[in-house]
């Protein structure tokens, strides 16, 4: 039974050599040797510092532990240091060349080499330790044996920091750059045990439990290196003393890549996670922002588009209101003059007419008369007062019909100048049409090709490169990133598992490291081991079994030093895995932020979406409210239609009064007119062959006043003047049937002026009630277009706000992020380099795996003396143990 635990005992010791140091041995790579097999050789460098209670170094020593395992011959060259060297395994001093232990060596199985030599390069480790006895500084040695408040402080710094400058993305598709000063990641602890008179001892850093022996243990953690922890570490404990002293303390440190180390690389991964996290949220962002840029720019066109159709659509409402309209008004006035003057000619002609049918009757008496003076000259006496009579009333209705004609004349030429005036009115309406209908065509084409503009920049979800294609892309893609199970969600998953690893580590670091300690308390395993070896002592077996049993007491005496070291390793492994799990349930917790952050921007995305189209989201936007798309639509269509109604509505140059058009109607208004004038043309022509026939007719009745008169003086002028008279009676008739003709001409003429002036009429009231409706309908659009004018500004600014306010500071916000998560991760990843190319302090041999620890003791203050001579004799069989231990494990 004995022989089994003693196997055991040796087995452990030799596992936990490394433990003081907190190094693993790992298998080396394999190096040249004999044969087919080949050695693998691994280099563990402990560095073992002893400081007085300030932190001032007294002795540094390094010792080197080669170990080689496997079969062959192995050339080594390992660099140490070569003052003070000693070899720990023999007398032989090792060959030294440049600063290189060298040799050959057989190996068949397993085979070790140690030495320790003066440790002269500077620590990475710079320890202060201050003391504060009832609020006062005191030296060390002025605590002892006094009573009060003691404070003690330490501060630990990595002191191996170089300046480097880093490079990482910016997150917005280019390289960012900082100069840190980068250290060598180390994670360390510092232990310490109270004794029992310490009381009321209070520590917010500290992990505390008892030593099973009054006093209180205590135990702090230190990550000496940022972005995870800080180069510099402070920290303390404070304690009601009696009969005072100053505890000792040991510190642990050691060099560790945190990008592999399995208690950092969840953390370095996150901070790698919250870089690429803040590109693509700024990527996001300047999608967004380059959309609404977009956004604001086609909002500006759509302005430069409403301003110039506002302005056409007023200078349509000055040429309608202020030019169109009274001309409109000015011709029907101008036709109602005409119409007045027609009716007033056509009552004259009538009188004329009745004039002329009298003439005519008389010129039939009057013929009838004569032939039958021929006939009867003896009632030509009788009836010579008669005639007479009859002479004067002829010469009185000639005169009258005379004056008439010569009224008549008068009149015409007034007429006839009304109708240029009224030609020249329609001339310059037609002129006013064409530039209007040119006007409302020039100015609906640019405000189409506007509008269609921003048709063509607002696109569809289908084009990426449009306004709502981009509005589209940015908001699916945020909300791909926030979609329950999405990326963010996987991602804080991720965290979490971390966590949850990290958490079920600590656990299991924390059950083996109370299942040591249980071991090494008084009174437990190794205790009882002890005892048993202690018993077996009292009895004599021999000289060989009592030096083998003396060595066995040896080794269960080293074991339980090193596994109490090891319980407070394993205390620094449990506290920084207790730093790690907080930080990453804070990343997770960042991560859910960043969710619940980016959800109202998608959102608010779908609303800008739904705005830009109310058809672009199906069943989130409102189909009865109409977005900007459809609202340009209508607009297009409005236009369209306005424009193409007052073209048609005007007409072209060859349209006559059955297109329906206003020039249309203006054209038959002139054709009118032209009519109007030659009737007026010809009815001056009949006034003057009237007029020639009146004063024929006046001569006439002159003649047969003469005449008559003479007939009644005397009956021998009868036969001459009978003959004038039938001479003038021909004349009359030839006078009075060209003037019938006259009449019945200007009454032709009269009737078509009639008609013409009451369609002028008619139409000028029509083109007058026309226009001023398009004048009000232009002046209504004006004002429509000039509020959407004043509108649209705020469509520009709204965009270029919701940038300004918006997008831009997520776009800065994702820089931000992206550039402190990249720079601390560069940080990491340049530490990490150091670790690995610097993190031993002297290098290991070529081709072998190498490690370097700290163990450094801060003496206390106890009053007594030759405490620090005794710990350096302790640590210098440290690296003695290994061979002890080996041996005996191979005895027993």
């Amino acid at each position: 039974m004995n022989r089994v635990k003693l196997r055991i005992v040796g087995t452990t010791g030799a596992a936990l050599l490394s433990v003081p140091s907190l190094v693993v041995l790992s298998a080396g790579a394999g190096m040249a040797a004999d044969g087919n097999q080949a050695v693998a050789v691994s280099n563990t460098e402990t560095v073992q510092v002893f400081m007085d209670p300030t932190g001032q170094v007294d002795v540094a020593r390094v010792y080197e532990q080669v170990a080689m395992s496997g079969k062959g011959s192995v050339d080594l060259v390992n660099p140490i240091e070569p003052s003070g060297l000693r070899n720990l395994d023999g007398f032989r001093t090792p060959d030294v060349v440049d600063g290189n232990m060298v040799g050959t060596f057989k190996v068949d199985g397993e085979r070790r080499l140690r030495t320790v030599s003066s440790f002269t390069k500077t620590l990475p480790l710079d320890v202060r330790v201050t003391y504060m006895l009832d609020g006062q500084e005191v030296k060390p040695g002025d605590v002892v044996g006094k009573d009060g408040e003691l404070e003690v402080s330490y501060t630990v710094r990595n002191i191996t920091g170089a300046s480097q400058e880093l490079s990482f993305d910016d997150g917005i598709g280019g390289v960012g750059t900082a100069t840190e000063d980068v250290v060598i990641p180390m994670v360390g602890s510092l232990t310490t045990v109270l004794p029992s008179n310490f009381t009321n001892v209070r520590s917010t850093g500290a992990n505390m439990a008892g030593d099973g022996r009054g006093g209180m243990k205590m135990s702090f953690t230190m990550t000496l290196f940022g972005p995870i922890g800080s180069p510099e570490a402070s920290f303390g404990y404070t304690a009601t003393v009696r009969d005072g002293v100053v505890p000792s303390a040991s510190i642990s440190a050691l060099p560790v890549n945190p990008l592999e180390s399995p208690s950092f690389k969840g953390a370095a991964a996150s901070y790698q996670g919250g870089a690429d996290t803040g590109v693509t949220l700024t990527g996001g962002a300047s999608t967004i922002d380059t959309n609404l840029l977009k956004l604001r720019d086609g909002a500006g066109a759509l302005l430069a588009g409403l301003i110039q159709l506002r302005d056409g659509a007023k200078t349509l409402n000055i040429g309608l209101s202020d030019t169109a309209v009274p001309g409109a008004f000015r011709l029907a006035d101008g036709a109602r003059q005409a119409s007045s003057g027609a009716a007033r000619l056509n009552a004259g002609l009538s009188d004329l007419d009745d004039g002329a049918n009298q003439l005519a009757a008389g010129t039939n008496t009057l013929t009838d008369g004569s032939a039958q003076l021929a006939d009867g000259a003896g009632r030509l006496s009788a009836g010579a007062a008669g005639a007479a009579d009859g002479a004067g009333q002829l010469a009185d209705g000639s005169a009258q019909v005379a004056d008439g004609l010569d009224a008549a004349g008068a009149q015409a030429p007034q007429l006839l100048g009304g109708l240029a005036q009224v030609a020249a009115g329609l001339d310059k309406v037609d002129a006013g049409l064409t530039q209007l209908s040119a006007s409302v065509e020039t100015g609906g084409g640019d405000l189409d090709a506007g509008i269609q503009q921003l048709v063509a920049g607002l696109g569809s979800k289908s084009e990426p490169t449009t306004l709502i294609g981009g509005v589209d892309a940015a908001r699916s893609g945020i909300a791909g990133l926030t979609a329950d199970g999405g990326d963010l969600d996987k991602l804080r998953k991720g965290t979490d598992d971390s966590k949850a690893g990290v958490d079920a580590s600590k656990a299991g670091v924390d059950e083996v490291n109370s299942g040591l300690s249980d071991a090494a308390a008084q009174g437990g395993a190794i205790d009882r081991l002890a005892a048993g070896v202690v018993a077996a002592q009292a009895a004599d077996c021999g000289p060989a079994c009592s030096a083998t049993l003396d060595a066995v007491a040896e080794g269960i005496a080293q074991l339980k030093a090193q596994t109490q070291e090891a319980t407070a390793g394993l205390t620094e492994v449990s506290g920084g895995l207790g730093q790690v799990s907080p930080g990453l349930g804070g990343v997770s917790t960042g991560i859910a932020q960043v969710k619940a952050g980016l959800k109202p921007a998608a959102d608010g995305l779908a609303k800008v979406e739904c705005g830009l189209s109310n058809t672009s989201l199906t069943g989130v936007c409102d189909a009865d409210t109409p977005g900007l798309l459809e609202g340009l639509g209508r607009l297009e269509a409005g236009v369209n239609a306005l424009v193409g109604g007052v073209v048609s509505a005007v007409g072209v140059s060859s349209d006559t009064q059955s297109d329906q058009t206003l020039r249309g109607g203006v054209h038959s208004l002139q054709d009118g007119v032209d009519e109007i004038g030659i009737g007026g043309v010809a009815l001056i022509d009949g006034l003057d062959q009237l007029s020639a026939g009146a004063g024929i007719v006046a001569s006439g009745n002159a003649d047969l006043a003469d005449g008559v008169d003479q007939l009644a003086t005397g009956a021998n002028d009868l036969s001459s003047g009978a003959s004038r008279l039938d001479a003038g009676a021909n004349k009359l008739a030839d006078g009075a049937g060209r003037l019938a003709d006259g009449t019945e001409t200007a009454k032709d003429g009269a009737g078509q002026l009639a008609n013409g002036n009451a369609q002028l009429a008619a139409g000028s009231d029509q083109l007058a009630t026309g226009l001023g409706a398009a004048a009000d309908g232009s002046f209504k659009l004006s004002d429509g277009l000039g509020t959407a004018s004043d509108k649209a500004p705020a469509l520009e600014d709204g965009a270029q706000r919701l940038s300004d306010e918006g997008t831009q500071k997520i776009i800065a916000a994702g820089q931000a992020t992206a550039a402190d998560y990249g720079a601390k991760y560069a940080a990491l990843e340049a530490g990490a380099l150091r670790a690995q190319d610097e993190g031993m302090a002297y290098g290991a041999p070529e081709g072998a795996t190498g490690t370097t620890a700290y163990s450094i003791e801060l003496a206390g203050a106890t009053g007594e003396s030759g405490g620090n001579t005794g710990r350096a004799l302790g640590a210098a069989a440290v690296f003695a143990l290994a061979g002890g231990a080996l041996l005996l494990r191979r005895r027993v």
